[in-house]
């Protein structure tokens, strides 16, 4: 069997479900694997009040979350919809869905351990401050992104490495091995993960000589 990854990568909060759309029509997948666990995929399908009054409990994942809501609000989208498009389309074209992710509670679990009271302190401060992010800031760092794709991922590497370990590298870990176990069943599988993450899992998926196509963000917002 040849296998064949294509790897899009998305912002959460950007207006891209008609995009998501039409490279999964282009592509005619096999398989879709989202970079969702059951709980989010469960919470956006139902936009559960429930699930997301659970993780309000926890204030890293609440400011998380609400600067990306935020964030999403000005350009006048709902975050995550990108996800829920997909989703929502495969259901109509009878495509199977995975969700690859590890699970939002025990991530949460890893970086509490992880960081020193400094740096959650720090961190904290610095999602309050994201709250009150301008959109013309928010289109500067996208510029920066299109320009040098690894640019993100430079500068959480320098200002919180134990973050990137958490946030991004062990789940890239994660959803590869996801996917080599999905591979196994089908020959075609398109992956929507945030664009962070496409850097790592290429290279993962490439050390282990499987085949990836790679649509970037900027190549959605052009």
């Amino acid at each position: 069997m040849v296998n064949e990854i294509i790897l899009v990568g998305v912002g959460h909060v950007f207006r891209l479900g008609e995009k998501i759309k039409e490279i999964i029509s282009i592509e005619e997948p096999d398989a879709i694997a989202l970079e969702l666990d059951t709980f989010r995929a469960h919470a956006l399908l139902n936009r559960s009040e429930k699930q997301k009054r659970k993780m309000q409990k926890d204030p890293l994942y609440f400011l998380l979350a609400l600067s990306q809501d935020i964030i999403a609000k000005k350009f006048n989208v709902v975050a995550g919809d990108e996800m829920l498009a997909a989703m929502k389309y495969a259901m109509e074209k009878d495509i199977p869905v995975y969700y690859i992710d590890m699970d939002v509670r025990k991530v949460m679990e890893n970086l509490r351990r992880a960081l020193s009271f400094k740096k959650k302190l720090s961190l904290l401060c610095s999602l309050l401050l994201s709250l009150f992010i301008r959109k013309k800031d928010v289109e500067n760092e996208i510029k920066k992104i299109e320009s040098e794709e690894e640019y993100f991922l430079k500068v959480l590497e320098r200002e919180y490495p134990e973050i990137k370990n958490i946030l991004i590298d062990k789940r890239n870990e994660f959803m590869v091995e996801r996917l080599k176990e999905i591979m196994k069943y089908y020959d075609k599988i398109v992956v929507i993960v945030g664009e962070g993450h496409i850097y790592g899992m290429q290279t993962l998926l490439n050390d282990a000589s499987i085949s990836v196509k790679t649509i970037h963000l900027k190549d959605l917002l052009t």
